[in-house]
């Protein structure tokens, strides 16, 4: 009967370690990954509006001989609105091969890479660039650009450090960071536009565009008689010098 107990008791605890040892070894694993994991802060690689500000154009000069041809604008005075953007990445400032027991990680001279996110280690901020392998990225320290000596590896939004230190090709590589700028005009917000638009029935003819705002604007015709002359579109006074119907030669008068 003891040998009896005893035997079903081996049976009991060995069935318990088996079960146990895959949610053990599963859950072991998960805070081991944890343990040695760091928080990411991810970053926004849109594009961010820094700065707006209004231009004027004006493209004209009072007393000043000019020709305007046909369809082309004879005097303009409008307003736009100018957007600036920028976007921050890191540029490899030359060629490097980085490796260790995985597969190489390959940097080409002025390669510009987006940034992940950052990482805090030991107190300093690191950048988390991509390599031409999924999922593996490499630290480049925010200030120099400098590599941190492990490489790492995303996993459930975490950063984990491989153990394997790499051996660069490159002792002054870096990750430098650059910002890329653009610049976005608007349509005119307000001011005018005048164009020539040739003759018809031996009058010559232009078109005042009134910039209201970016999305709309009116434009009204104004047609006189094709011949040299002072002529006033919408209170601007033209001294008309020579005129066909492909061309006109003008002075703006103040």
């Amino acid at each position: 009967m003891k040998k009896a107990f005893i035997l079903c008791a081996l049976w009991c605890l060995n069935a318990c370690v088996y079960a146990g040892e895959i949610d053990v070894w599963s859950g072991r694993r998960a805070w081991f990954d944890n343990f040695n994991s760091f928080s990411i802060d991810y970053s926004d690689n849109d594009t961010k509006l820094v700065k707006s500000d209004y231009v004027t154009e004006k493209s004209y000069k009072a007393n000043e001989l000019r020709t305007a041809f046909k369809g082309y604008s004879v005097l303009s005075d409008k307003t736009l609105m100018r957007n600036y953007y920028v976007r921050e990445q890191v540029r490899a400032n030359c060629d490097n091969v980085l490796s260790n027991v995985s597969a190489p990680y390959i940097f080409k001279n002025n390669e510009v890479f987006n940034v992940i996110g950052s990482v805090n280690i030991d107190g300093a901020q690191y950048n988390l660039v991509p390599t031409n392998l999924e999922d593996f990225v490499v630290l480049a320290d925010k200030k120099d650009g400098k590599l941190y000596p492990q490489t790492g590896m995303i996993k459930n939004k975490r950063l984990i450090l491989l153990r394997q230190e790499f051996v660069s090709s490159n002792k002054d590589f870096r990750l430098v960071p650059v910002f890329i700028t653009k610049v976005e005009q608007s349509k005119p917000v307000k001011g005018f536009d005048i164009k020539y638009d040739g003759i018809r029935l031996k009058r010559m003819w232009f078109v005042y565009y009134d910039y209201a705002d970016a999305t709309t604007g009116d434009f009204t015709e104004y047609s006189f008689p094709a011949k040299t002359g002072m002529v006033n579109i919408n209170g601007v006074k033209l001294r008309i010098l020579a005129v066909d119907d492909q061309r006109i030669d003008y002075m703006v008068i103040e």
